[in-house]
């Protein structure tokens, strides 16, 4: 029987390389998205009754929604679309949704693709809506429960 999964029953990990990881509490991440998308191809025949199809390209993207993005050391996703070298070079996000028995995902190859930041007044919470994109998907694998372009 399928289980039902919450909010709280999820948690998301963002960092980048060698600055350790940071969770979705210190983030303030109010929402979260992951698009695994699997394309496919088509090829007319000729002499056969259909079209031979097959898997295309493979694209994993995903948003999320932050209202701390502005405190001391919280500016990694801002710094990974202006810095292309070094420490920021790529983004990790990770997370789990479900018990330990559910889904799980570790991408280290993310670059963040948009970054808007929605400003409002004394009594408005500032955010940041961040999309981002798994930068080999073509490497991504799955087992027991993961999904991961860790090789």
């Amino acid at each position: 029987m399928p289980g039902r999964v919450t909010g709280k029953d999820a948690k998301v990990w963002i960092g980048c390389t060698n600055l350790g990881t940071k969770t979705h509490e210190l983030w303030a991440i109010s929402d979260f998205s992951l698009t695994i998308d699997r394309g496919t191809v088509e090829q007319d025949l000729i002499g056969q009754p259909g079209n031979y199809v097959t898997q295309g390209a493979m694209s994993i993207e995903g948003s999320l929604t932050n209202c701390r993005f502005a405190a001391s050391g919280n500016a990694d996703m801002l710094r990974n679309i202006v810095e292309q070298s070094g420490n920021y070079q790529y983004l990790q996000v990770s997370g789990q949704i479900g018990s330990t028995n559910g889904l799980k995902f570790y991408f280290v190859s993310c670059q963040v693709t948009g970054y808007e930041i929605s400003i409002g007044d004394a009594s408005t919470i500032s955010e940041a809506s961040i999309d981002f994109q798994v930068l080999d998907a073509n490497n991504v694998t799955y087992s027991n429960g993961l999904i991961t372009d860790a090789a």
